[in-house]
């Protein structure tokens, strides 16, 4: 009996391990997204969210170490079971609070951001320009020039032309277009004036 306990202890301690391992691989490789992982859909902090992460991590590596110290799977204690059940609920009781008021089930669209807004560049001359998707960060984004004359890089270098175009002079514009390839309905605009 003393040996099915070890050996039931050391295959437990080793699928957690190597499930906990599997976990930080895709973390790491980004197959496992942690944007909302303490967070509402939202946007905001969820600290039940939070409190509830903390105390699994703190009762899986309790587990962990009591089965390697005594060599073996001890009956665990009461009190322990009793901590996760408390965390277990309060997070469910803050869930069913939070869900009976619609404000905290909505879900913000994800924006995109580019800098600077605007800008002045002379005919021939470069503006680099940036965006940022904050909600998404690391999200890959497409550069356009929609209006007016000049060309865009794919890392958002705006090249205006060589010179004016022939005619009366008239102050020219063009607009830059930033869109997020994860979310096509995430853009953003920015208008230059050439000089």
């Amino acid at each position: 009996m003393e040996m099915l306990s070890l050996v039931t202890g050391y295959v437990i301690c080793g699928l957690t391990g190597i499930l906990g391992l599997l976990v930080l691989w895709k973390i790491a490789n980004g197959s496992i997204d942690l944007s909302r992982l303490i967070s509402e859909p939202n946007g905001d902090a969820s600290i039940s969210r939070f409190q509830f992460l903390v105390f699994t991590f703190v009762i899986a590596l309790s587990l962990f170490l009591v089965i390697v110290y005594t060599r073996g799977f001890p009956p665990i204690p009461g009190t322990v079971l009793s901590l996760l059940g408390i965390s277990g609920s309060s997070y469910l009781i803050s869930k069913g609070i939070q869900f009976s008021d619609p404000a905290g089930i909505a879900d913000r669209a994800t924006d995109i951001v580019i800098s600077p807004a605007t800008a002045i560049v002379r005919y021939g001359q470069t503006q680099q320009f940036k965006a940022d998707v904050p909600r998404k960060p690391g999200s890959t984004v497409t550069w356009q020039v929609i209006a007016g004359s000049g060309t865009i890089s794919g890392t958002g270098l705006y090249t205006a032309p060589a010179a004016a175009p022939p005619g009366p002079a008239q102050t020219q514009h063009a607009t830059i277009q930033v869109t997020s390839d994860q979310i096509p309905d995430a853009s953003d605009l920015a208008v230059v004036t050439l000089a």
